[in-house]
């Protein structure tokens, strides 16, 4: 049989190339006209809280930034989850997102017995968008001045702390806390941050863990004396609170992220252009102006680095649910 000669095989292979290239082509078209009609920011929120806050200084910058119309629509109700249900439930095409946190993507499937979606297969992580530390505090008049001292005390002496509600991620927190530590502590729920800190300065309470914009108010009042915080270095907003690292508890890393999500089925390519377009934004100083009145941390992450994040919570929420003796329910 007579072999192909160079003309012959350079036909074939560019022949070859062009087909391939043929393929590609849609896919990069479609992501390089990305975006050319309005982005939809669902918030699995009421209008007014700081995930709200957030969303919609992100949709203006994002809009600003790629003359592109980014509309925020509040989808609150069921521990979130209906936000979440809707960005699952929405095309694969970029034109609708999502800015929460873990309570909604992450532990509100997990407390149920036949979880609505799973994060790790039904959504596509984007970007992480901010952080939040997590303050673990006593009432101002308390004789601790170290956390190692108040976990040591409560060993004799059982005390009580304040949460956000039965199941918030306070609760578990704490309930994880107790477990890392040998502390004796009881679980005392209240509606919410400001009723949980309120009842601990009146003194129903012993301690409680808060996000520093919760805590601002009674901390520049002189109210609250904060033990540990629960960031792998000092933050900055709070140079002299020693973290759990430094004060012999190393597992204990506690902090809420906040990111934006797709549905599952993205295309790459769109999600990668999505991802510039938020990071952009949250590197503006409109965006970190008011992150920073929330007291929020910008830790910019890669796509790859915020999915690892989000996957890495599951077993660590379920850990924190077995400690708080919480079953999955209907």
């Amino acid at each position: 049989m007579k072999e192909p000669g160079f003309h012959a095989l350079r036909r074939r292979t560019l022949g070859l190339l062009l087909a391939t290239c043929a393929l590609a082509l849609p896919m990069s078209t479609y992501a390089q006209a990305f975006p050319s009609r309005t982005i939809k920011l669902i918030v699995p929120a009421s209008p007014g809280g700081s995930s709200d806050v957030m969303a919609r200084t992100l949709a203006k910058v994002m809009g600003e930034q790629n003359n592109v119309a980014v509309v925020v629509e509040n989808r609150a109700g069921a521990s979130g989850s209906i936000g979440v249900q809707a960005t699952v439930n929405s095309a694969p095409d970029g034109y609708t997102i999502m800015l929460t946190l873990a309570d909604a993507t992450t532990i509100y499937p997990l407390t149920k017995k036949v979880p609505p979606y799973n994060a790790d297969k039904d959504l596509t992580p984007l970007a992480q968008v901010a952080w939040t530390n997590i303050l673990f505090s006593v009432p101002a008049s308390s004789p601790h001045k170290t956390i190692k001292d108040f976990i040591e005390a409560s060993k004799t002496q059982p005390m009580a702390y304040s949460s956000n509600g039965h199941g918030t991620t306070t609760h578990l927190w704490m309930e994880q806390f107790k477990k890392s530590t040998g502390a004796q502590l009881l679980h005392v729920p209240y509606k919410g941050a400001a009723p949980a800190l309120q009842g601990m300065v009146a003194g129903e309470t012993n301690i409680a863990i808060s996000s520093p914009a919760s805590a601002k108010v009674m901390l520049d009042g002189g109210l609250l004396r904060p033990l540990a915080i629960g960031s792998p270095e000092r933050d900055p907003a709070f140079p002299d609170i020693p973290t759990f690292v430094e004060s012999g508890y190393p597992d204990l890393l506690l902090g809420v992220w906040f990111g934006v999500f797709g549905p599952a089925g993205m295309d790459a390519d769109v999600a990668d252009k999505l991802h510039d377009m938020i990071i952009s934004a949250v590197k503006s100083p409109e965006y970190q102006k008011h992150a920073q009145s929330f007291m929020f941390d910008l830790r910019i992450l890669s796509r790859e680095e915020f999915a690892k994040l989000v996957a890495d919570d599951t077993p660590l929420w379920l850990q924190a649910m077995e400690a708080a003796g919480i079953e999955p329910g209907e």
